[in-house]
């Protein structure tokens, strides 16, 4: 584990971000300061997150691994070993007794957080397994796949109970709101919203131009964001079901995106940049950028304020 210098963090934050550049220093809240630079993993890291207590963070790497990771300490405390190629996605359940990861060996897995152990394995898809994410009750875990459907499996039975079927590329990731809406992306450039109880596509937003990566929800359900290909991110109203911001401060396409648990602030990876962007969600004004050495690929906030961001080299920032 290294520790990095946190005032050194902030000036290289300022100088690299060019004429994008906006003073941070009077928005509490906003994170400019890299406070530790973990390493572990030894080869790309595709996916951060947070456990609900921000205690944990899980990471998801293409060293075929999913790593915990002590949030305090900043101490590796296990490392999830049983996939047998690159890790894309990692979630913890609600509750945080469980870690799932999606992979490009077509399985999602189920681990047990307090003892390391793989408890399932979920065989159905036919292709790379690329995102995971579970209900607010835990019960459903949702997986995406190249196999351009998204499942659901129960995560007592560890059955899988549903296929969602519509998009016409690969599906990359997926989010679950509380009254059982789920979103989806796909390389076929559109955001599918389904309703988990009906089993059935409710909308189809367009607007992206180029294939969609990832997406999340606000903790209130008000808003989806959705990264892609196009090098933007997309803010979309859950009540209108309408794109109200395209957010184009970057030149890269982007990755993995986050909401602060207020909802005030969206961050998102963007890769051959090298850096994760943050964004006021109200004024739509870029306010912050969190630089790695290598692309950045992963993007996660926790629920004091803290993002981790993860990159090519495999190494993990936490920003405060």
């Amino acid at each position: 584990m290294k520790k990095h210098n946190s005032t050194a963090a902030t000036q290289l934050t300022k100088k690299r971000s060019g004429k994008h550049t906006t003073d941070t220093t009077s928005s509490p809240g906003v994170p400019t300061d890299c406070i530790a630079i973990i390493v572990g993993h030894t080869d790309r890291v595709c996916e951060c997150s947070f456990s609900n207590d921000r205690r944990l963070l899980a990471t998801a790497s293409m060293d075929n691994t999913v790593r915990l990771w002590d949030v305090d300490s900043h101490q590796c405390i296990a490392t999830l070993k049983n996939h047998t190629s690159w890790v894309y996605g990692c979630k913890f359940s609600p509750d945080g007794t469980l870690v799932a990861s999606a992979s490009r060996d077509d399985t999602v897995r189920l681990w047990d957080v307090k003892s390391h152990r793989c408890i399932a394995t979920l065989n159905g898809h036919t292709d790379v397994a690329r995102g995971c994410a579970f209900s607010s009750d835990g019960a459903v875990l949702a997986s995406a796949s190249h196999d351009e459907t998204v499942r659901l499996w129960n995560t007592k039975t560890f059955m899988n109970v549903v296929i969602l079927q519509g998009h016409s590329n690969c599906v990359t990731g997926c989010d679950i709101l509380r009254d059982g809406i789920l979103a989806s992306t796909s390389w076929d450039k559109t955001v599918r919203l389904w309703d988990m109880g009906t089993q059935q596509c409710i909308t189809v937003l367009n607007g992206h131009t180029d294939r969609c990566n990832k997406c999340c929800f606000t903790a209130d359900g008000t808003l989806l964001a959705s990264t892609s290909g196009d090098k933007t991110v997309r803010l979309w109203d859950m009540r209108t079901r309408q794109s109200i911001a395209t957010l184009k401060d970057t030149r890269s396409y982007t990755e993995q995106c986050s909401f602060s648990s207020d909802g005030a602030l969206i961050a998102a990876a963007c890769t051959d940049e090298c850096v994760a962007r943050v964004w006021d969600v109200k004024t739509l004004r870029y306010i912050s950028a969190l630089y790695h050495d290598e692309w950045v690929n992963a993007c996660s906030f926790s629920s004091n304020g803290m993002v981790a961001t993860g990159d090519d080299n495999g190494s993990v920032h936490l920003w405060q």
